[in-house]
This record gives C-alpha cells, structure tokens and sequence, in this order.
C-alpha cells in the first residue's frame, strides 16, 4: 500500500507539473509573447543519407592479337635465334624480347616454333602444314634465309651495315669467302641501308647473275662477288 502512494504522488506531481507548465505557455500566448519564447522541442536533425554507391570503372580490356600472324622464318641457335613473323601484311624480323606493332613480344624461339606473348597467354606460331604453292615463292628466290643470318649494326643513330651471323643457310656467300662475323656494307654499288635493301638480294642476284659485296671484317674494308 505504501508503494502504491508512493506511485499516486509521483503521477500526481508530474500531473501538476505539466498543467503549470502549460498554463504558463497559454499565459505566454495571451500576453502576446515576451522577448524569450518559451523552449520548443527541436526536431532531430535530419539523418544524412549515404551517398550513391560509386560505379567501378570496368576492367581493362586486351587488345585482341591480330588475326593473320604467320610463322615465315626461323633460326634457332646459342644466341637465342630469331623469327620472321607475318603480321598486318608485313613481314617483321624478330629476336627473343622483340615486339611486333600492337605489342605482341617474341617470347623464345623452339625448333619448328616461335612462341609469343599474347593478351590471354602464349601464342605459339609453328610452319603450315601444306607446301608453299608457287605463287608464294618471291621471284627470284626466298629473302628469308637472307634476313635471317643478318643482323643489323647501327652507328650514330643510322644504319651502318649487316652482320653475318651464321652462313649455314647462305652456301652462295660461303663459296664467296664470307664468314660469320662479317659486315655487308653493300651490293653492286647501292648501300645496304634498309631492311627493304636485303629483302632484295636474293631477287638481283638471280636477275644479274652475280652480286658485288663490299663488307667489313675487322677494320679492313673488302669485296667478293657471290653467284648463284
């Protein structure tokens, strides 16, 4: 019984103490407001809301690897070797960490097969299957073994000539007396200045019948005439 006063007079008093207060606002209302409002309960502060999920940026997409890479040459050897690989309709000379336009890299050179760097992984190149019909043969005779064994030598920024690396697929410049290490400067009087330039040899030695080299061993300057 005493707790249930206890509480009866604590609600009383509560009762009492609203009634005051509000009794004063009305007092408030009708005096037409003194200088001080009474406190009004602010509203809670709005809740900021989370911003919009940001969009991720979509994943880089590789550039898919031309469609007409072809295998038209290859040496293997100590020195790594190299590969002549079609591309675009062109034809590109290629050593062990080389790159094609478009960035395709040469990774190694295997017998029978040059392997690649793709977008998506490895790229193997290897020999069609079916024999090179007529009409793919270059008139006058194949510049890939040309190409091949010649690596180009640069001096001040410009092509100064071509080093012969090996003669094994060249019996025409072995019987002439060149050897691995040699530099060919140029044929018949026209400098060897260009990649085109060697792309052409086979084609004139088979047209003229000879060709007149003029290479570099050592520091000494000399010439032989290689013939089919």
């Amino acid at each position: 019984m005493a707790a249930r006063r206890s509480s009866t007079a604590r609600e009383w008093a509560l009762a009492i103490g609203g009634g005051l207060g509000l009794a004063a606002a009305l007092i408030w209302l009708l005096r037409g407001g003194d200088d001080v409002p009474p406190p009004i309960a602010s509203p809670p502060p709005p809740m900021a809301s989370a911003p919009p999920p940001m969009a991720s940026a979509p994943p880089p997409v590789a550039a898919a690897a031309p469609t007409d890479l072809a295998l038209t040459g290859l040496r293997a050897g100590p020195d790594g070797g190299m590969a002549i690989i079609s591309a675009g309709g062109r034809q590109y000379l290629l050593r062990p960490g080389r790159s094609l336009p478009g960035g395709l890299k040469l990774l190694r050179v295997e017998p029978a097969r040059a392997v690649l760097a793709g977008p998506t992984g490895e790229i193997v190149l290897a020999f069609a299957d079916a024999a090179p019909t007529a009409t793919a043969q270059p008139p006058g005779g194949d510049p890939t073994p040309w190409r091949l064994a010649l690596s180009p030598l640069r001096a001040d920024g410009r092509l100064a000539g071509w080093r012969l690396d090996t003669v094994a697929g060249l019996p025409a410049l072995a019987r002439a007396g060149l050897q691995p290490g040699d530099v060919l400067l140029s044929a018949n009087g026209n400098e060897l200045i260009s990649e085109e330039k060697i792309m052409e040899l086979p084609q004139e030695l088979a047209a003229n019948g000879r060709l007149q080299i003029a290479y570099r061993r050592g520091n000494n300057r000399r010439e032989a005439t290689v013939t089919p």
